[in-house]
C-alpha cells in the first residue's frame, strides 16, 4: 500500500524544482554593437549576448521592444529569446 507524500515534502519539492523568473517589461533597444554581441537598452544597461544568439541580436533595431527575464532578453516584436548577461 502506498503512503501519501506529506504536504511539507511536496511543497519543498515544488519550491526547489520550479524556477522563479524575475521579468521586467517596458524596455527597448537603444543600440547593438560588435555584430550583436553587445546590446544596450534604453535604461543604459549593457548586456553581453550568448555567442549562439548573436545571429538574432545583430538584426535588432533601435526601439525593438524587450522584456528582461533574469539571464534572457526577449524581443517581443519578433518573438525571439536570447541568452544574455548584464555587464553594466
Amino acid at each position: 500500500m502506498r503512503r501519501p507524500i506529506p504536504s511539507i515534502l511536496l511543497t519543498l519539492f515544488i519550491t526547489v524544482t520550479v524556477p522563479v523568473f524575475a521579468c521586467e517589461a517596458g524596455h527597448s533597444v537603444k543600440s547593438v554593437h560588435a555584430d550583436g554581441k553587445i546590446v544596450i537598452l534604453e535604461d543604459g544597461t549593457v548586456w553581453e549576448i550568448d555567442d549562439v544568439d548573436t545571429v538574432d541580436t545583430a538584426l535588432w533595431l533601435p526601439t525593438t521592444e524587450i522584456v528582461v527575464c533574469d539571464d534572457k532578453l526577449i524581443n517581443t516584436d519578433d518573438d525571439e529569446t536570447v541568452g544574455a548577461r548584464r555587464i553594466r
